[in-house]
Parts: structure tokens; sequence; C-alpha cells
């Protein structure tokens, strides 16, 4: 069984397959709170409508590594929910600028 942890990107099978990451772990429910980005067909939800609960069983880890035009989408999307704390987070994800001045 693999460890899931807070943060880590995930597919979700059931009725449809989804991307998502998850919010919160429990292991002694083994389920994890999946905030679902969009199904995998490509129609995109907005992050606030859907939030779930997946068994440990139905979901698997997808490979963390987003390349830097993925990040600035999903902060475009944490700006549109207002949500500071995974703005900030996906924020120090982005490839830091040296020498740069302004």
């Amino acid at each position: 069984m693999a460890a899931f942890k807070k943060g880590e990107w995930v597919l979700v099978n059931g009725r449809f397959t989804w991307v998502g990451y998850i919010t919160s772990v429990s292991h002694k429910t083994e389920e994890c709170e999946v905030r679902v980005i969009k199904r995998v067909n490509g129609k995109d939800f907005t992050a606030e409508q859907v939030l779930i609960d997946v068994d440990f069983e139905d979901m698997k880890l997808m490979d963390n590594r987003l390349e830097e035009d993925h990040l600035y989408q999903l902060i475009d999307l944490a700006l549109d929910t207002k949500d500071r704390e995974w703005f900030l987070e996906l924020q120090s994800m982005l490839p830091k600028c040296e020498g740069v001045t302004i």
C-alpha cells in the first residue's frame, strides 16, 4: 500500500478518472481528502467546486514533477480561488532567478 501524503498528486479511479492533489490523509479510515482539478478527458473544474473523500485503494500516485507552465496555471487557479496557502506553496516551487535586478 502506498503511503499517501498531503500535497501529493493522484489519479482517482471511479465512475470517471480524476486528477487532483491530497489535502488531508486519514490512516485510520484509509482515506484521503482530494481536491479534484480535472477529469482525465480534459474537462476542467475549479478547485473550490470539487473536494472529495477517496479510499486509498481507489487512487494512484502521479509523477509529482510539474513543468513551469503548469505551475503558473496552478498559481492562477490559487489566485482565482483566493487560496493564499496554496499560492505560497506553488510560488515556492518556481525556479529561482539568480542575478536578476530591477
